[in-house]
């Protein structure tokens, strides 16, 4: 049974009144004696909340799952249309709880898929095998149309198949690993690619095994090399701890056509060898509000300018919206080179988030920007940028409602999402509580330009 018939036969039985003690999910016939003590509804209603979560729990691998929705259900009709808020009710928090697992395990399934090429009657296609934790191939693999939508390929896992023939996506059984056996070159290029950006400095095994659990490395190539890098991890951190750290050199007092120049002919970091081209920041040299972002992605590494991407469009939009002309602003990174990886099938590049060495690498570029610009604001999208903004970690749910004005870069900082977050988002609920989020900070750090004195309003 999966959610759309478990919805069909609730509905039926809420109807009927069922309790939950009475449902059946089978064909096995109901108690007649019972039926006088039922409480018959006309028309049972459904809280969106609970359609929100409903496919998470059904997909849990968790025998007592249809019961627990339908009990969950029936008091929602019954006791109270907001029993879902109520966190210390025991079917809540169990429900709550499977919501979280299931989430997880999609994301996992996102971060630890691996696909292989092969050939079918000269046709290109790709296949991969993961284990799953919980039932996910129907919820899990549409991400994988978004992302790898044009291109044949097919995802096995114990339970089931998930196959896409560029039109349609279909599921059918699963497949023992015994059963999958295939490599090709690019397991090699996941090799060489985990080997390169291993750290021995942040070498935690038992984090490592939570974040990424050897029930996934049979399927994972790279993860072949974890035994040989461990045992090469005290000597690699030798050889870290003696390397210098790497740092642009800025001359003081340029001017901002003569920063950016500069900044065109910069090596400093080795991810520069591997980009396009500096992407310096653009807008209005004399701009109040300075916003900046994480690095550059892929099209604006091609071409050259700073929030161009779909990310980008994301920030124009909410610009737009707020009656902010984007000529009026100043816009940049906190790193001006595109760190990327590359695909699975070699053929992209994927974003890869910059590291603290990325960062302290870049900071340079960014100071002689703020000094030559002298924004009354900044505000920093993202992680990245907050931290090399405030020069210490921190969560973005935790400081984006705060105005910092302790910082000598500028009068006051603000903190929001990076429009990357909204693209991906959970779900859309999520997208739109950060995007709601993303306008609410840019016109508060717009308003900001215009007060004299900002600690007397926040």
């Amino acid at each position: 049974m999966n959610w759309n018939q478990w919805r069909e036969k609730a509905r039926k039985q809420l109807i009927d009144g069922v309790s939950p003690a009475e449902a059946v999910w089978n064909d096995s016939p109901q108690f007649l004696f019972s039926v006088l003590e039922r409480k018959p509804l006309e028309k049972p209603v459904i809280p969106k909340e609970f359609l929100e979560i409903g496919p998470l729990i059904a997909a849990a691998r968790e025998p007592d799952r249809w019961d627990l929705l339908y009990r969950l259900v029936y008091r929602l009709n019954h006791e109270t249309s907001h029993l879902l808020n109520i966190i210390t009710d025991s079917d809540v928090k169990k429900a709550m709880d499977l919501v979280k697992s299931v989430r997880k395990d999609i994301h996992k399934m996102h971060a630890f898929v691996r696909f292989k090429k092969i050939e079918i009657d000269g046709q290109e296609g790709y296949i991969a095998w993961h284990k799953t934790e919980h039932l996910i191939m129907e919820l899990g693999t549409p991400f994988f149309v978004r992302r790898f939508g044009d291109k044949p390929w097919s995802i096995f896992s114990p339970d089931a198949s998930a196959h896409w023939n560029l039109k349609e996506l279909t599921f059918a059984e699963g497949m023992p690993e015994h059963e999958f056996n295939h490599q090709d070159e690019f397991d090699e290029v996941w090799k060489t690619y985990y080997k390169s950006i291993f750290n021995p400095a942040r070498l935690n095994i038992k984090m490592m095994k939570q974040e990424m659990s050897p029930k996934y490395w049979s399927s994972m190539p790279e993860t072949a090399l974890i035994h040989e890098l461990i045992r090469e991890a005290p000597e690699r951190l030798q050889k870290m701890a003696q390397a210098p750290k790497v740092r642009a050199d800025v001359p003081a007092n340029l001017s901002l056509n003569g920063i950016k120049d500069l900044a065109k002919k910069c090596k400093i970091c080795p991810w520069a060898e591997y980009a396009t081209q500096t992407v310096f920041g653009e807008g209005n040299p004399k701009a109040k509000l300075m916003i900046v972002g994480e690095q550059p992605g892929n099209e604006e590494d091609l071409i050259g300018h700073a929030f161009i991407g779909p990310a980008g469009k994301i920030l124009s939009e909410a610009l737009i919206e707020l009656g902010i002309p984007r000529d009026s602003v100043y816009i940049t990174n906190a790193v001006k080179h595109f760190k990327w990886s590359p695909s699975e099938d070699g053929k992209a590049r994927i974003h890869k988030k910059p590291s603290g060495s990325d960062m302290h690498a870049c900071k340079p570029w960014l100071e002689a920007e703020i000094a030559a610009i002298k924004p009354k604001v900044i505000i920093a999208l993202g992680a990245t940028a907050a931290t090399s903004i405030l020069g210490k970690l921190v969560k973005i749910n935790e400081v984006r409602d705060k105005v910092i004005t302790n910082n000598s870069l500028a009068e006051s900082i603000v903190i929001s999402w990076h429009p990357s977050a909204i693209l991906r988002a959970y779900d859309q609920k999520d997208a739109n509580e950060k995007l709601a989020q993303l306008k609410i900070d840019l016109a508060k750090a717009f308003m900001l330009t215009a007060m004299p004195n900002p600690t007397a309003y926040y």
